[in-house]
C-alpha cells in the first residue's frame, strides 16, 4: 500500500510520473555497401548516444557526463527497460561515488534512484539495502530532522512494508511522520503521505477499522490542502478503497472506485500506477456486489495497460492477473486455465514457491485441473 514517495520531486533522480516526449533527437548517418542513409533517433537510443559521446568528450566523471547518464537511465525507466536502467544507474553511482564521495548529495540522489530501479526489477532485498544506505548517510550528514533524511526514511518504510517486515517499518514510519509534522507541518502533503503508509501498515497488521478511520482523515485533509485529484490524494483514495473492500463495504467501494477511476482517468495516463490500482479496485468492488461480468471486462481491458506500464512480472500485475483468473474460474470461462497458469508462473518467478500470492495462484490451477 502506498508508493515510492518522491517521484514528482527534483531532489532525487527518479523517472517522471507521466511519459514525456523524448529529448534529445539525434540524426545519425549509417553507411552500408557504399550507400549512406540518415536516420533520426530518439528515446533511449538518443540518450545512450549522448551519454557515450559526453563520456568520450568530457570524461567519465564530468558533471555533464553524469547528468547525461542520469537522463539516459530515466528514459530507460520511462520505457520500461528496467534491467538496462539498473546497469546505467549503477555505473553513475560508482562514478559519482569515486569523484564526489559516497555521501555527497549527488551520489545519494543517484543511489535513491538506483533503489527504485532495483525494486522495479524485482531485486527487492538489494533495493532495501541501497535505500537504507541512503537513509543512514543522510542521517549522518544532514541530521534526523532534515527533510531529505525524512523523505529517505519514508521511502525505506514503504520498502519494508512491501517486504512485509512490519515490525521494522512501524517505528521507522512513526518517527518519520513525527519528524515531518514538525519540519514540514501537520497538513503538508508529504506528512500526510507518510501517515497514509502508517494506515496501510495498520491494515496489514489486522487493525482494519483503525486503518479505515485514519485513511478517511488523510483523504479529507489532502482534499483540503492539495485537492482531490493531486497524485498523493489519488493514492490515498486508492488505498482507502482497499480497506473498504477488505472491511466488506463493497457497495460504498463501487461508488468510490468509479469516482476515483474517473478522476484518475482525467489526470493520469492509462499506465500510471494509481490509475491502474483504481481500475483494479473497481473490478474487485464490482465482483463484491455480484457484477462479475463487468469486473471481468474491466480487468481484460486493464491487464494490457498494467503489463505495458509496470511490466508482466510486476507484483501488482500478477495480483491483477490472479484476480482475473479467479473471476474467470467462477464464471466458467475457458480463459481461466491459461490466465491462472500465467499468474502462477509469474508469482513463482517473483515471489518464490511459498509466498501467499503464489499459493493463491496455485490453488486456482489445482481447482481448474481438478474439474
Amino acid at each position: 500500500m502506498g508508493r515510492w514517495f518522491n517521484r514528482d520531486r527534483k531532489r532525487d533522480d527518479e523517472p517522471p510520473r507521466e511519459s514525456t516526449s523524448s529529448e534529445p533527437v539525434i540524426e545519425i548517418t549509417v553507411t552500408h555497401g557504399g550507400r549512406s542513409t540518415t536516420k533520426t533517433v530518439g528515446g533511449p537510443t538518443a540518450y545512450g548516444l549522448q551519454y557515450r559521446a559526453f563520456h568520450e568528450e568530457y570524461g567519465a566523471t564530468d558533471p555533464r557526463t553524469l547528468a547525461a547518464g542520469t537522463q539516459y537511465a530515466r528514459e530507460l525507466m520511462r520505457t520500461n527497460e528496467v534491467a538496462e536502467a539498473v546497469a546505467v544507474y549503477q555505473e553513475v553511482v560508482a562514478l559519482r561515488s569515486s569523484a564526489l564521495g559516497p555521501e555527497h548529495p549527488d551520489t545519494l540522489r543517484s543511489k535513491h534512484s538506483l533503489a527504485f530501479a532495483l525494486w522495479q526489477r524485482g531485486s527487492h532485498a538489494e533495493a532495501e539495502r541501497v535505500q537504507r544506505d541512503v537513509y543512514e548517510a543522510r542521517r549522518r550528514v544532514l541530521g534526523d530532522a532534515d527533510a531529505e533524511t525524512l523523505r529517505s526514511g519514508n521511502n525505506l518504510g514503504w520498502l519494508l512494508i512491501e517486504l512485509r517486515r512490519l515490525g521494522e517499518a512501524e517505528p521507522l514510519l512513526r518517527r518519520v511522520a513525527d519528524g515531518m509534522a514538525r519540519t514540514l507541518g501537520r497538513d503538508d502533503a508529504e506528512t500526510l503521505a507518510c501517515q497514509m503508509k502508517l494506515a496501510g501498515l495498520q491494515h496489514l497488521q489486522g487493525s482494519s477499522q483503525q486503518a479505515e478511520r485514519a485513511l478517511r482523515d488523510v483523504v479529507q485533509r489532502l482534499t483540503r490542502t492539495v485537492g482531490p485529484t493531486s497524485p498523493v490524494s489519488l493514492q490515498a483514495r486508492s488505498n482507502l478503497l482497499v480497506v473498504l473492500l477488505d472491511n466488506g463495504r463493497a457497495a460504498e467501494a463501487v461508488k468510490a472506485a468509479r469516482a476515483l477511476a474517473d478522476d484518475a482517468g482525467r489526470a493520469l495516463s492509462n499506465t500510471d500506477g494509481v490509475r491502474l490500482h483504481a481500475r483494479h479496485s473497481l473490478a474487485r468492488a464490482l465482483a463484491g456486489v455480484g457484477r462479475r461480468t463487468e469486473a471481468i471486462r474491466l480487468l481484460a481491458d486493464t491487464l494490457p495497460d498494467s503489463e505495458r506500464g509496470r511490466g508482466v512480472d510486476h507484483p501488482a500485475t500478477l495480483e491483477m492477473r490472479t484476480l482475473f483468473a479467479q473471476l474467470l474460474v467462477e464464471d466458467g470461462d475457458r480463459r481461466a486455465g491459461p490466465e491462472a497458469r500465467a499468474a502462477l508462473a509469474g508469482c513463482e518467478r517473483v515471489h518464490g514457491p511459498g509466498h501467499p500470492d503464489t499459493e493463491k495462484a496455485r490453488a486456482l490451477v489445482r481447482l481448474i485441473d481438478g474439474r
